[in-house]
């Protein structure tokens, strides 16, 4: 049976321990979301014990803000990578055996430089399928929103970046949703798919919606999923949504 967890971003700005207690109350698994008192190295030093002793199961997904593992500054790059190779220790001293990554960022400044800024992210990735091998955990590569600055909103894009390595796919469906392509991410990346980000929209935006109250068709996508063993992670808003989500989502999957 497939796990079902949640994850917000706004959840980081609440203690720790707070969040924990709030969602283990609905919820047997939580995707960390690493920023404010919630990064990585921070929960190892302040909450390790609490994660440690819950029943729930945990993920970690790396920080995104002010990270760009595509960045053509070599010097920002790096210090975007170190950031992520210590969130990567800080799951594998945890426990948690899965972490998400964004691919990174196209230049801002200077037009007509994708490429090069695909080529900036594979060499990150080669350090994230280091460190993955290295401390034994899954490390997934996520696919982007229809978001112009951002790459790998497309599975050929993905492929591109993570060719080469043992890196996994963190299947965003409502990122796939906006871009169209869902079709394409699960033909492409079937047997690559280690966790599963859930959430709904209208195709127009990136709006992580309660499930249901968009336009995907989640009979089709999970119908192209079946097998599927490993978790579906809510991205919620708030958890007044991701509660919504969580009794429809168990009534899809039955």
């Amino acid at each position: 049976m497939n796990t079902i967890g949640v994850s917000c971003p706004d959840f980081s700005k609440e203690p720790f321990a707070d969040m924990l207690k709030t969602i283990s109350k609905d919820f047997a698994h939580w995707e960390i979301f690493s920023e404010l008192a919630h990064y990585g190295p921070m929960v190892v030093s302040t909450s390790a014990e609490a994660v440690k002793g819950s029943a729930m199961t945990f993920s970690l997904h790396t920080g995104i803000a002010d990270i760009n593992v595509a960045s053509l500054n070599g010097t920002v790059r790096e210090a975007c990578v170190r950031s992520i190779l210590a969130e990567m220790e800080s799951a594998y001293e945890l426990g948690i055996d899965t972490v998400t990554i964004h691919p990174g960022l196209v230049n801002l400044a200077v037009h007509d430089v994708r490429q090069r800024s695909l080529d900036a992210a594979r060499l990150s990735m080669r350090e994230f399928d280091r460190a993955a091998r290295e401390y034994g955990i899954h490390a997934c590569i996520e696919n982007m929103p229809d978001i112009p600055i951002m790459i790998c909103q497309s599975a050929s894009e993905l492929e591109q970046v993570i060719d080469g390595t043992s890196l996994e796919v963190c299947f965003d469906i409502g990122h796939a949703n906006t871009a169209g392509q869902i079709d394409a991410m699960i033909d492409l990346f079937r047997d690559r798919i280690a966790n599963i980000h859930i959430h709904d929209n209208l195709g127009d935006r990136d709006a992580h919606l309660t499930i249901g109250d968009g336009n995907i068709d989640f009979g089709h996508v999970l119908g192209r999923l079946k097998g599927y063993a490993r978790r579906y992670i809510i991205e919620c808003r708030n958890l007044d949504s991701a509660r919504v989500s969580l009794a429809r989502l168990k009534d899809m999957l039955q």
